[in-house]
């Protein structure tokens, strides 16, 4: 088979423990998509904490796609153009604060170059820096409603493990129906709109681009990644991934410190 499309996770895959870039897989990279292989960054990042990392990798470049908020945002990188967009209204923004209250759990939620939040935690704080945003508290969905704030693409709430997972089983018991509910770390709970995930998202791409499935490599390590190696032909997981997205793959790499990109790309492209 010969894949056409390599579509990858970041924190925990791409992305190094100091939430860097390899040398080896930047280099790794950028060769592959010199022979015309398309680039997918996949993420539940903010499109704005993508950009950087694509523009090293050339992918405006080379024509890549960044798929950010977990499938809630396709952007163009030779464009910079947005191509597809669903997310969150203002209903959905006061369901979720009502969880976040009831729960304890402060929620995060995304505007251009800012993370709103309900707290000044450790955890808003590391969400916000990590994506390299300004970190804006806010005390109710009025006080958003003011600012122009009606809508986002995503939101997560963000604590402890414990209480994450605790949030996510009272999340799915409330609005299992009605959102895409996720970890991404252990300490973040995403919730974005039902239509969208990362594989569904993906598959849109495959459309655009006229590029089957089975053409694809997809590549993750948590729970939000499961949709993006279920459409895949070929699933992989890193070393570091939890063990209900190496049970849905067909190759492990190595984990996400030793060029695991660059590991699959010899893999498969030698």
């Amino acid at each position: 088979m010969k894949y056409r499309l390599i579509a990858t996770d970041m924190d925990g895959t791409l992305l190094n423990d100091e939430h860097e870039l390899t040398e080896g897989d930047i280099g790794a990279i950028i060769d592959i998509q010199k022979k015309g292989v398309k680039f997918v960054l996949a993420s539940g990042r903010p499109s704005y904490a993508m950009l950087k990392q694509a523009k090293q990798l050339e992918m405006d470049k080379y024509n890549g796609y960044v798929l950010a908020f977990n499938g809630g945002e396709l952007i163009d990188m030779s464009k910079n153009n947005v191509i597809f967009h669903e997310g969150l209204d203002k209903n959905d923004i006061e369901k979720i604060y009502t969880i976040s209250e009831e729960t304890g759990i402060p929620m995060v939620l995304y505007v251009d170059d800012t993370v709103y939040a309900t707290g000044d935690t450790e955890f808003t704080r590391y969400e916000a820096n990590q994506c390299e945003m300004k970190l804006e508290i806010f005390e109710s969905p009025e006080e958003l409603e003011e600012k122009g704030i009606c809508q986002t693409t995503k939101c997560m709430l963000v604590g402890e493990p414990k209480e994450i997972e605790k949030a996510e089983i009272y999340m799915k018991e409330k609005h299992g129906n009605d959102y895409f509910i996720a970890t991404s770390k252990p300490i973040f709970l995403e919730i974005a709109n039902k239509n969208v995930n990362k594989g569904k998202t993906l598959k849109k791409l495959g459309e655009i681009e006229n590029i089957n499935t089975e053409e694809m490599i997809s590549v993750g390590d948590a729970e939000n990644d499961i949709p993006l190696l279920e459409v895949a032909g070929m699933p992989v997981a890193v070393e570091n991934a939890i063990a209900e997205i190496k049970a849905i793959s067909k190759f492990v790499s190595s984990n996400n410190n030793e060029d695991a990109l660059k590991v699959v790309i010899e893999k498969f492209y030698k």
